[in-house]
Order: C-alpha cells, then sequence, then structure tokens
C-alpha cells in the first residue's frame, strides 16, 4: 500500500500549469530539482516534437501587465513558485515557439510546423503580425476554414470572433469597416474550404511570413523624448515601432538588423542599443535625426556601473575606439528591461548559429534537405487533419 503520509506530501507539493498551443494542458507535479529544460523534455514528448525542431520551444508567462516572459532552461521550478506570492499555488506557464526559421520548411516534421501554425495565429489574434489588409483577410479566411469548416456567409461574424478574440486591428477597422472585412473574409474561405487543411495550415504560414513583424514579441516602451514605442524583438534583429497616442496605431520607426548592432545594455528599467557609427561611403537611412551621439566617456561610466549587464560586442582591431550612436529606451518594469535584453541575447545567438550553420554545411547541403522536408511537409499536411478539441487565440 501506499504511505497516506507520502500522498499527502505530494499533494502539498506546488504544481505548474502548462498551457500547450493546442489548447491541451500538463499539470506537472514540483520538487527542488525540475528544471524548465526538464519540463520542456516532457512537453516534446506530449506534442511530438523531436531534436532539433524542439530547440525552437520554451517556456515563458505572462506579467500583470501583458508581457510575456521567457525562462531560462536552467530555471528551477520551484523556486520560482516559491518567489512568488502565492508559493502553495500553481505556477501558470506557456509553450510557446521562440525561435522562428526564415521557411517553415527549414523544419524537421509536420507537428512541428502545425505548433508554428497555432502560435503564428495568437500573433495574428494579439495583433502583432502586422500585414497588408488583403493578406489579413486571407489569413483570418484560412484560419475559419481550419477551425470553423461549416461557416455559412451569415455565420461569418460569430465564426471569426471565435477566432480573433480581440476582433480586427486598429489598423484594419481604419480603413475598412467591420461589415466589409466579414464580406472580404467569407469570400476568399469559400475557396480554402475546399482544400485539405494542412494546405490551408503551409498557406498560412508562408503568407505570415512575409510580415516584417512575424515571430517578433513586443514589450512597450518609452524613447529619450517620453514618447510611447514599441520594443520588437525577433530573429532578425530589433525593430521599433511608433504608437499612436489617439487611435491605437503602431506603425514602424526604426529596423535595427544585427549585422548593425554592436552592444546591448540594461540598468534597472533602462535599455540601450549601441550602433556602430555608418562610414561615410555607408548608408545611414535607418538612423534618426534625433539619435543621441555620446562620448566615450559616458559610454565607459555606463558599461562600469555594477547594475549595467552588457551582452559580447565585435572587438575592435584598431586601438583607437570610434564613436557609437547610443538608442535609450524607458520599459515599464526591471522585469521587463531584463526579459527585452535577454530575448535580444537569445535572438542574436540565434542569428549567428543559422549563419554559422549555412556556412559550414554550404548552401547546396543546407538546402537539399530543405527541398525533402518541402516534399514531406506538403505529403503529410493532405491528410484530412482537423485540430483536437476547441483552439482559441492565447494571450500570451
Amino acid at each position: 500500500m501506499d504511505d497516506p503520509n507520502r500522498i499527502v506530501s505530494a499533494s502539498r507539493r506546488p504544481k505548474a500549469l502548462i498551457r500547450l498551443l493546442d489548447s491541451q494542458q500538463i499539470e506537472v507535479v514540483l520538487h527542488s530539482r525540475l528544471s524548465v529544460e526538464d519540463v520542456l523534455r516532457l512537453v516534446a514528448e506530449k506534442v511530438d516534437l523531436s531534436f532539433p525542431d524542439s530547440q525552437y520551444f520554451c517556456l515563458g508567462f505572462s506579467d500583470n501587465l501583458n508581457n510575456f516572459h521567457w525562462l531560462d532552461g536552467s530555471v528551477i521550478l520551484y523556486d520560482l513558485v516559491a518567489s512568488t506570492s502565492n508559493p502553495k499555488g500553481t505556477l501558470t506557464l506557456s509553450h510557446h515557439v521562440r525561435f522562428f526559421v526564415d521557411t517553415i520548411y527549414e523544419v524537421q516534421c509536420a507537428s512541428t510546423a502545425k505548433l508554428f501554425f497555432f502560435d503564428i495565429h495568437n500573433q495574428l489574434a494579439r495583433h502583432e503580425l502586422l500585414v497588408t489588409s488583403e493578406d489579413y483577410f486571407e489569413l483570418v479566411a484560412i484560419l475559419v476554414s481550419v477551425f470553423v469548416p461549416d461557416c455559412q456567409e451569415h455565420t461569418t461574424a460569430e465564426a471569426i470572433s471565435r477566432i480573433m478574440p480581440m476582433s480586427h486591428p486598429p489598423y484594419i477597422l481604419l480603413k475598412t469597416d467591420q461589415s466589409e472585412v466579414e464580406r472580404r473574409v467569407f469570400e476568399k474561405f469559400r475557396y480554402y474550404r475546399r482544400l485539405p487543411v494542412g494546405t490551408g495550415m503551409i498557406s498560412f504560414i508562408k503568407l505570415a511570413e512575409k510580415s516584417e513583424s512575424y515571430g517578433y514579441r513586443m514589450y512597450e516602451a518609452l524613447n529619450e523624448n517620453n514618447d510611447k514605442c514599441i520594443l520588437s524583438i525577433g530573429y532578425k534583429g530589433i525593430y521599433i515601432y511608433r504608437r499612436s497616442r489617439h487611435q491605437n496605431l503602431i506603425t514602424p520607426y526604426l529596423a535595427y538588423p544585427w549585422r548593425v548592432i554592436d552592444n546591448l545594455y540594461y540598468r534597472d528599467k533602462k535599455f540601450s542599443i549601441e550602433i556602430r557609427e555608418p562610414k561615410k561611403n555607408e548608408s545611414s537611412e535607418n538612423v534618426s535625426d534625433d539619435v543621441i551621439l555620446i562620448n566615450d566617456r559616458q559610454l565607459s561610466e555606463a558599461f562600469s556601473h555594477p547594475t549595467t549587464q552588457v551582452s559580447c560586442g565585435r572587438r575592435r582591431s584598431n586601438n583607437q575606439q570610434p564613436r557609437v550612436l547610443l538608442f535609450p529606451f524607458t520599459c515599464q518594469t526591471p522585469l521587463v528591461c531584463r526579459t527585452v535584453w535577454m530575448s535580444a541575447i537569445a535572438q542574436h545567438r540565434f542569428f549567428l548559429e543559422r549563419k554559422e550553420l549555412k556556412k559550414v554545411s554550404g548552401d547546396l547541403l543546407f538546402f537539399l534537405p530543405f527541398l525533402f522536408r518541402q516534399s514531406v511537409l506538403l505529403l503529410v499536411f493532405q491528410s484530412p487533419f482537423r485540430p483536437g478539441g476547441a483552439h482559441f487565440a492565447q494571450k500570451a
């Protein structure tokens, strides 16, 4: 017989509820040595993720300001629960795609592609996937064909509300009214409902890949003039968006590809991007007019401050320190600032690893398995797959 004391002891242990992208949930009883990496392996088995595809995913949580924070694989979940205001309660975490690839055909198996599809759906529902109006109508139409295949013209509004719980993005409604959106969506839905669901999923992902914000996480911040802006962190670099004060619209402002960023650092709520000064023969289109040009003494003081965390920057071959362009931002909280910095470092590392992989293996060797996976994914996705259970876009 089981020891009653052991059963009672186990029931008192804190638990973690893991929300999966396909709307399933996993409850895990935490112990003193269970790490995020351990739970990721459990989730990978549950959702049929194999290596190396599993490296694209990670666990995280949303704070009360709806900012998403990624957890490092070495974090002990028991300690994380103990540090919260409710140490005996349940820790709620979400499983998401952290690292996006240039094309979905780079993933190894169809189960991974399905999870990418679910995550991109969430990004669209959060209004963080910025696309043209035509692409938006098509994306929503594909979602309706996948999740509400029996949709009729008079039930289009209800179907859209199921898959887009936050309604349409403001930039769409600025140009098109609600009824016109529904009409255009149903018009495109009539085409996609005749196709296999998997084909629609692949079409959805490929269409989303055209967006400059594809796979990016957005964080509210203030720029040096205390104007609201958004820091968008992803696998291609850091994008800055402006937010209008009245219409709640976001528009692209600055783009920093990883190749032009020399350093990233943060202190308390301050996050800064250090850009190398463009040479005279280089284009400076991406550098704003109101850029702060700091001197070497200011930079030295910032880097030597005990609370400043600095990423590994490029080493200069010459002894003369060039002037730098520094773009400072103020995040909502120190935790958000740390998350932005850590996310940027992780994304930059992923960018370098992918670049090195293509360089070492060579273009031909890299794209041969790519072409093979393209044909395999298309073949697997011809099956009449329907997502199990009711799937709704998650807030995280």
